[in-house]
Order: C-alpha cells, then structure tokens, then sequence
C-alpha cells in the first residue's frame, strides 16, 4: 500500500513538473500612439470651389514649387496658399494685396508625350489662340498673343506660356498679378530646365 501511494506521489510530482505554468505572459509595453502624417501638401481651400480638392499629381507636380514661384516672382509680394489638382495640371495658389486668392495662382500642366510620337515642335494647333514665339535657352518657347474664342478677356489677367525640349513639353498659366509677363517668362525657363520629379 505504501508503494501504491509513493508510486501515485511521485507521479503527481512528475506530473506537476512537466506543465506548463498557468501564469499569463507579462503584457508587452502598450506603444504610445504616433501622430498622423503631415499632409502631403497644403490644399488650397476656396468658398466659392467644388468639394474634394486635393493635392497636385504627377507628372505636373513638382515641376515648380511655391518656393521657385516666389523667387522669381517677388518673395516679399506673395504668399502661398495652397495648391489644387485640377485635371492633370497642378494650380498654386497666392495671396496678393488686392486680388482674389482663386484668381492669383500659377497653373503648370506637364502633358506626357507617348512612345513613338514625334516630339512637338510647337502648341497644339487646334487651342484657340494665336502664338508667338519667345527666346528660351535650349528649347522653344510661345506666349499666347491673342484668343481665336470670346475669352480674350483672360489674357487681360493672365500670361499663358508653352514650352517645348525633345520630349519634355510644359504649358503655364501666370496670373499677371502674381508675376509680370518677364518674370513669367522666366518661370517657364526654370520649369523647362528642372528635372523631372522624381516618382
């Protein structure tokens, strides 16, 4: 009888010391919540404009910044408000002492030629305006001269430029209260000579 219960002991002990322990793992440490991602962009916010705006995509995007528009055009005379997609172009935005900010902005649209397309050599014949040309350094340049459609009026507020180099065409719409017409034109030979943004 005494062996049984030695024999029965020392199973319970064997049994005991083969199990796991019933104690939970210790918690890991609870990670402190991280803030939310800066905004890729400050989107400009008009009353007056439609709902859902957002940030400038490639292949327009980044071809200027808001810090190029400002050297060339006055750092002290403008102050960026924020940028919008608008189709494939990219619009920024500035705040400019006596204009209405949706009207002030510099609109860059960077149109990508397909594969086994000629290069252009000029804008788009079928816009309805009329172009002559400008000096640039190593490409061609046009500044719209007139309207062909009722909207000659725009002209009266904006500076509307082309460029051209091998494959790289740009198109740019300056409002003439955020550059003058040469600074303009000089904003089109920085965007023209930039390189490409990165993806």
């Amino acid at each position: 009888m005494r062996a049984i219960g030695a024999s029965m002991g020392l199973l319970l002990l064997l049994a005991g010391a083969g199990c796991p322990s019933r104690e939970l793992p210790p918690q890991p440490p609870a990670e402190e919540a991280k803030p939310p991602p800066p905004p890729a962009c400050t989107v400009f916010k008009d009353a007056k404009g439609h709902a859902g705006a957002s940030c400038c995509v490639r292949p327009a995007a980044g071809v200027l910044t808001p810090a190029d528009i400002a050297a060339a055009c006055g750092a002290g005379a403008v102050a960026f408000a924020g940028e919008i997609k608008d189709g494939a172009a990219c619009k920024m935005h500035f705040t400019v002492a006596g204009e209405e900010t949706a009207q002030s902005y510099v609109m860059v649209s960077r149109p990508v030629i397909p594969a086994g397309a000629p290069a252009p050599m000029g804008p788009d014949p079928l816009l309805p305006m009329n172009w002559k040309k400008v000096p640039l350094r190593d490409a061609l340049g046009f500044q719209v001269k007139s309207m062909t459609s009722p909207n000659q009026t725009l002209l009266d507020r904006q500076t509307i430029l082309w460029a051209g180099r091998g494959r790289r065409v740009l198109g740019l719409h300056v409002s003439k209260k955020v550059c003058t017409e040469a600074q303009a034109l000089a904003l089109l030979q920085k965007a023209i000579d930039a390189p490409d943004p990165s993806p």
